[in-house]
């Protein structure tokens, strides 16, 4: 085990975002379990449906973005399972066609440059909008505007941008791994993260079954309404009187 300074008998705690988080602390740190709170993180009321032209227009005049799309927001790197995603995608236009963009919003974080050579080597070139860093603005309008989102990440602590995008009415496909089970619950489809076949259909589905994407986007937005910054905030403070 880790010494970190927590013991069965010490009045120490520990704050996990999740329960897939919690084990993790439990098995790498060997903590133990009473000493683990799980208190979920809560997407921003800045993530909400935005009626109106007003999210088209931008995204259409700031990033040129006039035709549909499917959105990826996250660092470039290698747990967020990008290439996998790229794989996935050109598998959905070969084998289903659709008028569709992949748009991935980010920084460069480490080890991206397959990210960019692979997406030449599938010839994406015209296919997938790197976007970089997009300001809070940008991103409730893209949010507000894209098909579905996407998230295949092989690893995930909590995972805020598919509660986002749900908080938008935008539903969401997220890897069937770490915390996104217990986030997303049945309010997403979840997929092998290591199968881009199983995605590129999940991402099919989610562009035509209107009736797949309608119960999606309700039961979306209720999901991300189930969590809260003053629920996080009372709770936290509970955990803080348990130690007085």
């Amino acid at each position: 085990h880790v010494a970190i300074g927590i013991n069965e008998h010490s009045k120490d705690a520990i704050i996990a975002v999740s329960h897939a988080t919690k084990q993790d602390v439990m098995r790498h740190l060997g903590v133990p379990e009473h000493k683990v709170t799980v208190i979920y993180e809560a997407p921003s009321p800045v993530f909400r449906p935005v009626d109106g032209p007003g999210p088209r227009r931008l995204v259409q005049d700031h990033y040129g973005l006039s035709e549909d799309f499917i959105l990826f927001v996250s660092t470039l790197e290698p747990r967020k399972n990008v290439p996998m995603l790229l794989r996935a995608f050109r598998r959905l236009l070969d084998a289903y066609h659709p008028e569709v963009k992949l748009v991935i919003v980010g920084e460069r974080g480490w080890l991206y440059d397959e990210v960019f050579r692979l997406a030449g080597d599938l010839l994406l070139g015209n296919d997938v909008a790197f976007l970089g860093r997009v300001p809070t603005e940008g991103l409730l309008c893209l949010d507000n505007t894209a098909q579905a989102l996407a998230a295949p990440s092989i690893y995930e602590g909590f995972g805020l941008t598919p509660l986002e995008a749900m908080a938008c009415g935008t539903p969401a496909v997220v890897s069937n791994v770490s915390s996104f089970p217990e986030v997303v619950g049945d309010a997403g489809l979840l997929v092998d993260p290591h199968d881009p076949d199983e995605l590129a259909v999940a991402m099919w589905r989610l562009l035509d079954d209107s009736e797949l994407r309608a119960s999606l986007v309700e039961k979306g937005l209720k999901r991300a309404a189930s969590f809260s910054w003053d629920k996080a905030a009372q709770e936290t403070l509970q955990v803080y009187h348990s130690l007085a």
